[in-house]
């Protein structure tokens, strides 16, 4: 599905054990890497490859988004979410089938330790997902997000390289909006996959968490 309403989804993680709470339609990837590699389940959903619309120059995503204690149990990881790109899993009984990361999009977390990185954490950062190597915007940090708190995260991408977020209170008051160009990066023109996921999240197998993204859209203009 390239453009649309997709409803409410869930990462929750317990007992270990991380898993995706989605309506259908929407591929569900999972790690397969030893323990300390990823997490252990599904940590990854979206769609891998798609083509933008004939005529379409720019794709959209906004959810609600509420942390139930992920900032706070992993406080280490974050969430990298993209659009107009494309992604695969790593398949491990594979090994030259290697996993890959392209698109434009943000960071929700932990990036302190990066080049470019925002030193304080947890908050929304720009990341460029490039073929050869990802990019942060210094200048493009969020104040710091909060557990149990309701935002409202709108992100865009353009096919000429402009990104863009904008991060609202529960009543849809601006917190940070900020929007930055990455022309000329090594990322194929004309994708439209997109994904959300989490990575660097299981240093603490014995804390419960849940990452809740409400009322997901996908669009284009």
């Amino acid at each position: 599905m390239q453009s649309g309403t997709l409803g409410s989804w869930r990462f929750i993680k317990h007992a270990g054990l991380c898993s995706v709470i989605a309506p259908g339609g929407i591929q569900i990837a999972a790690s397969g890497g030893a323990p300390g590699s990823g997490v252990a389940g599904a940590d990854a959903f979206g769609v891998e490859d798609a083509t933008s619309p004939d005529g379409a120059t720019v794709q959209h995503m906004r959810f609600g988004f509420r942390s139930g204690g992920f900032f706070t149990a992993e406080p280490d990881a974050h969430l990298a979410i993209g659009v107009a790109g494309r992604w695969r899993k790593d398949n491990p009984s594979t090994p030259s089938f290697d996993g890959c990361l392209m698109g434009r999009g943000i960071i929700i977390g932990n990036v302190s330790g990066a080049p470019q990185g925002c030193p304080q954490a947890p908050v929304v950062q720009i990341e460029s997902f490039r073929r050869d190597g990802n990019a942060l915007f210094a200048t493009t940090c969020s104040p710091r997000l909060q557990d149990d708190v309701d935002y409202e995260i709108t992100l865009w991408a353009d096919v000429h390289g402009a990104i863009g977020y904008r991060v609202c209170n529960a009543s849809k008051e601006p917190l940070a909006e900020c929007r930055v160009n990455d022309h000329g990066a090594n990322i194929p023109a004309g994708l439209g996959g997109w994904w959300i996921t989490h990575v660097f999240s299981d240093s603490h197998p014995d804390a419960d968490w849940t990452l809740a993204f409400v009322d997901l859209s996908i669009w284009w203009e």
